[in-house]
């Protein structure tokens, strides 16, 4: 069988996801090494996958004061430094070390990804991102758009969404490179692929979503489902996987008594029938101290409802003040594990958390931070009825307390998440991102585009024909 090398940034949404998509690969006699510029050895390792230390990577970085002409003066060697610390200077030699049949590499990992193109090994893109590419009726996915409702759901008000995004973009990259003077991402990127002969191009809008994106051929494997995205054609560089939620992963961070305590928790919920909610916290960004005492507050006059707060590691529990007898607060939270004993969940409408709780049956009250993609997935969320979208900036104890109990009692909800998690199944069911991955190997020319491209009618009619929600 092929070896296959993944690659990830060390961001945790991605991470779990790819080592879920590995051990599938793994499971169907793949040789499977992973390799990152963050320290994820002991993660790895634990999964008895093989690891190789990739050198520390800096997309952007930082710098003494300096005036601003003194910055275009030493702009050549700024500019050198910002590429070293890209840290890529050693990446192709570690590759052809491990001789891959293929490279699976995080899709904003663009350094790495420029690299491996231009000593010309086989490579294919990972992305958690439901939408990237633009696409006829589908809006951009940092948006509240649904499809068909208002004036910016119809195809004009689409296409002036997308239209302003790119002239939006477009303008921060301007701003941004006049105030680095040189440093910017997209400055540093272009400075790196004239130094190893990649062609370089910075796309705005005008035909994805993410900028910078300059991988233009490649395919992408979304690790995730398509019938959770709105209905559309999927870009033929665009294949979705199915949902990876790595089921058995290590949780580290978690201590020892968190799991007794969530233990006695969950005994006193299958013995007396109690009511349990779980509020997790993004990793990747603090948790909203106010916020989190409003959804506290609303449990708390509910005594029958016991509320767990998993803070993400970037909050502690002491930090949120007297806790309410039925709330249970913890720096780090084994997710999976209480996602399966929940009846409900109040997420921030990440995209890992919301495939976590559609894999374990749970319905959702969603508060977007608006940060990428997550009022796209908010909408997304509202559109297959798996949840309620709850307004962040307006909402009251009240309310939330409100929204909790219709999660709770109108069984639409949930009736509706489990026919998403069906169609979830199913991917792992038909072994589909096995298939597509084999589809990439078995190229005799070894180009992924190719192969994939001949795969995605039948994807794309597989996935149509046994739908989503709606």
């Amino acid at each position: 069988m092929a070896h296959i090398v993944c690659i990830t940034s060390g961001l945790t949404s991605m991470f779990n996801a790819s080592l879920a998509l590995v051990k599938q690969l793994e499971r169907a006699g793949h040789q499977i090494t992973y390799a990152s510029p963050a320290d994820l050895k002991a993660l790895v390792t634990a999964q008895d996958i093989a690891y190789v230390q990739l050198d520390p990577s800096v997309i952007q970085l930082d710098e003494p004061p300096m005036g601003w002409w003194e910055k275009v003066r030493r702009l050549r060697s700024r500019q050198q430094q910002a590429v070293e610390a890209l840290g890529v200077q050693n990446f192709v030699q570690t590759m052809q070390g491990l001789a891959p049949d293929l490279l699976l590499i995080h899709n904003e990992m663009h350094p790495h990804i420029m690299a491996a193109v231009t000593a010309q090994f086989p490579v294919a893109l990972l992305c958690t991102f439901l939408s990237v590419w633009r696409r006829p009726n589908l809006p951009p996915i940092h948006t509240h758009i649904i499809p068909g409702e208002g004036w910016r759901g119809q195809w004009y008000g689409i296409q002036w969404t997308w239209l302003r995004y790119s002239w939006r973009k477009w303008k921060e990259f301007q701003r941004d490179r006049a105030q680095r003077v040189g440093l910017d991402r997209i400055s540093v990127l272009r400075c790196y692929a004239r130094q190893i002969g990649h062609s370089f191009r910075a796309r705005f809008g005008f035909t994805q979503w993410l900028v910078p994106y300059p991988h233009g051929p490649l395919p992408i494997l979304c690790l995730n489902a398509l019938e959770i995205d709105f209905p559309h054609n999927p870009h033929p560089l665009m294949h979705y996987v199915g949902p990876m939620v790595c089921a058995d992963r290590q949780e580290p961070q978690v201590d020892h008594n968190t799991y007794k305590t969530l233990e006695k928790l969950f005994e006193n919920r299958r013995s007396s029938g109690r009511t349990l909610i779980y509020r997790g916290c993004s990793t990747f960004v603090r948790g909203d101290q106010q916020r989190l005492k409003k959804i506290m507050e609303a449990v708390a006059n509910c005594p029958e409802w016991d509320l767990v707060l998993g803070l993400g590691g970037q909050l502690t529990p002491e930090q949120l003040g007297p806790l309410p007898p039925n709330v249970y607060a913890f720096g780090w939270a084994p997710q999976l594990q209480i996602l399966q004993q929940a009846d409900c969940a109040v997420v921030d409408a990440g995209s890992s958390a919301i495939r976590e709780c559609i894999y374990t049956g749970v319905p959702m009250l969603v508060y977007s931070r608006g940060r990428d993609d997550q009022n796209g997935n908010q909408a997304r969320v509202v559109y297959h009825g798996l949840g309620i979208a709850g307004d962040r900036v307006q909402a009251s104890a009240a309310q939330i307390r409100t929204h909790i109990q219709t999660l709770l009692t109108d069984r639409s909800y949930q009736t509706r998440v489990n026919q998403m998690r069906d169609c979830f199944q199913r991917y792992a069911h038909e072994n589909r991102a096995v298939q597509i991955v084999d589809a990439l190997l078995n190229c005799p020319e070894k180009r992924p585009t190719k192969a994939l491209m001949k795969m995605s009618p039948a994807v794309i009619e597989t996935a149509h024909a046994k739908g989503g929600t709606q």
